[in-house]
């Protein structure tokens, strides 16, 4: 690097913290993610003054520069640009800036690029479905690897707690540390055996605390995948009485007990999320985390104390993780995971949300997923609506297990259940929004982009209203409630309102035999549906012919053979 490359990064530098700090003193205090994300998008114009050969003040006081680079960064990033000028221009006598700052140019400039964006870009990308699938398949079988180690892993953390305290209080820092090491010979060769070998520059303290870390960062990103919380939220569950048991028809309901600050002043009001198996399992592992550290450094009782947090510091049982450590440890998850996005992925979203610059955010074929704790909760609420698009047989079931349970707790009916305290920012009402996006998601992807014939009413009459308009007038009149599709077993249903004909097997007969106008059938599901129904009745002729279930399942196949008939003399 040059002399004079060198001596403008230190201008930029120098430049880059002034505003910072000057940004951080207008006001009212700013919350600390409010600070984080300005100081970034700052970085990101410093990089750019850099290769460019300015100062970041004569970069950001260049309407035309501005225009020409505004589009590189993400919509957050673009967003708070308006305001860093805003403290530019306001402090431009402080600031020594020279030049005539033309403010209301440059906030049209930014004003412009927000409405070319689109305001979709201001939303949380849903995560595809495939990677979605990957990814919860990877959490979710990491839990038999962290049961598997966390046995081992807690005895090693309470004997080093224990070894620090019996050391010599009166000895040298060289005898203390000996005593130590001669107390853990014995577990650092169990860690070995489980296949973690202690690099030489880290302590064993240091390699316990980062596994639990890690351990701990992935029970929390289950426990936020299958309930639907907040990160916030996450991270204040209490360790005592975190889960409980409910009788649901003569099925256990796993409940999560939390509080959620959202909106209310940042006091604590309490709160519920219905989660799955997997979900209830992260919690009762983080509990023995959690519970070892509480019993080790303030000697507490888990099953009494009421203060202690369910995902501590590893240093505090009454601390939370600091954002820091939860960054630093999801981005080593994804790092860990290597979950690439494809071309594939990209066209999935492309039709999911309509024009938006995916670079921007980060998502780049050929690169790790970035994930955001956020997508979590959208995603949920928007393929646990739809469950069909997810693909693995596993996964699927198991989102359609947690689609059950919230449609009984989180229903509209059902929201006054004495059990559940639903406050105005539960994630009940997050799930109702949902089903308008929901339902257009499975329009796209089950009828817009299917490669398949299609047959039935409700397609024609989808056909026929959706036609001319663009995907996003068609978003809002789903919207606005004039449309809706729900998958079924056969393709699909249009009905707007509550069905009248809600079968009692998961197959429509009835609305295939009397020509439902909401039906939509997926030629490929009627052929594989009605290859089943013949192994069926081949079965039954066999062994029970002539009585009512054969008779039964026959006149099924028949009605799903005229159906198959009417297909066929539809695309002759």
């Amino acid at each position: 690097m040059s002399e004079a490359s060198r001596g403008l990064g230190l201008v930029i530098r120098e430049q880059h913290k002034a505003l910072t700090w000057l940004h951080m003193d207008a006001g009212r205090i700013r919350a600390l993610a409010t600070v984080r994300t300005s100081n970034r998008a700052l970085g990101h114009w410093s990089t750019k003054a850099h290769a460019l050969g300015l100062s970041l003040f004569d970069l950001l006081t260049d309407p035309r520069l501005v225009a020409e680079h505004l589009g590189d960064l993400n919509q957050v990033y673009a967003r708070t640009t308006s305001p860093l000028i805003q403290t530019l221009w306001r402090n431009k006598a402080v600031l020594g800036i020279e030049a005539h700052l033309r403010l209301a140019e440059l906030k049209a400039t930014i004003a412009r690029d927000r409405v070319g964006r689109g305001g979709n870009e201001l939303q949380t990308p849903v995560i595809p479905s495939r990677i979605y699938c990957a990814m919860l398949g990877k959490w979710i079988a990491g839990l038999d690897i962290i049961e598997a180690e966390l046995g081992i892993l807690l005895d090693a953390y309470r004997q080093s707690m224990t070894a620090s305290r019996d050391a010599p209080a009166d000895g040298s820092r060289g005898q203390r540390s000996f005593y130590r090491a001669k107390a853990l010979e014995v577990f650092v060769e169990r860690m070995k055996d489980l296949g973690h070998e202690l690099a030489p520059h880290v302590s064993f303290d240091r390699f316990i605390a980062g596994r639990l870390n890690a351990h701990q960062s992935q029970l929390m990103h289950v426990v936020m995948a299958f309930t639907g919380m907040r990160m916030g939220e996450a991270k204040i569950l209490p360790l005592r009485n975190a889960v409980d048991f409910i009788n649901d028809g003569g099925r256990q309901v796993h409940l999560v007990n939390g509080y959620t600050h959202k909106l209310n002043k940042g006091v604590k009001k309490p709160t519920s999320w219905v989660t799955s198996p997997e979900g209830a399992r992260a919690i009762r592992l983080a509990q023995q985390i959690a519970g070892s550290i509480l019993q080790e450094v303030s000697g507490g009782d888990p099953a009494t104390d009421t203060k202690a947090l369910l995902f501590p510091s590893t240093k505090n049982p009454y601390k939370a993780k600091s954002p820091r450590t939860l960054y630093n440890h999801q981005f080593r998850l994804v790092e860990r995971d290597q979950i690439l996005v494809t071309q594939e992925d990209i066209d999935e979203l492309d039709r999911l949300e309509l024009e938006r610059a995916w670079d921007r955010a980060g998502i780049v074929v050929g690169k790790p997923w970035p994930l955001a704790f956020h997508q979590l909760r959208r995603s949920l609420s928007v393929y646990a609506h739809r469950s069909g698009m997810v693909s693995l047989p596993a996964l699927k079931a198991q989102l359609q297990h947690i689609t059950d349970e919230m449609r009984r707790y989180y229903s509209d009916g059902y929201s006054k259940a004495v059990n559940l305290v639903f406050d105005p920012e539960h994630f009940s009402h997050e799930w109702n929004a949902a089903k308008a996006e929901s339902s257009y998601f499975g329009y796209v992807m089950g009828m817009l982009f299917s490669d398949e014939s299609l047959l039935g009413r409700g397609a024609e009459l989808m056909g026929q209203t959706v036609t001319s308009r663009t995907p996003q007038e068609t978003l809002k009149l789903f919207s606005d409630g004039k449309l809706a599709y729900k998958e079924t077993v056969l393709g699909g249903c249009v009905a707007t309102g509550e069905c009248k004909t809600a079968p009692l097997e998961p197959i429509p007969f009835d609305c295939l035999e009397s020509n439902c106008i909401n039906i939509v059938v997926h030629a490929k599901r009627l052929e594989r549906i009605i290859g089943s129904q013949e192994s069926v009745v081949a079965s039954l002729q066999s062994t029970e012919e002539g009585s009512a279930e054969h008779r039964l399942e026959v006149n099924h196949l028949k009605v799903l053979l005229r159906a198959r008939q009417k297909l066929k003399e539809k695309t002759a």
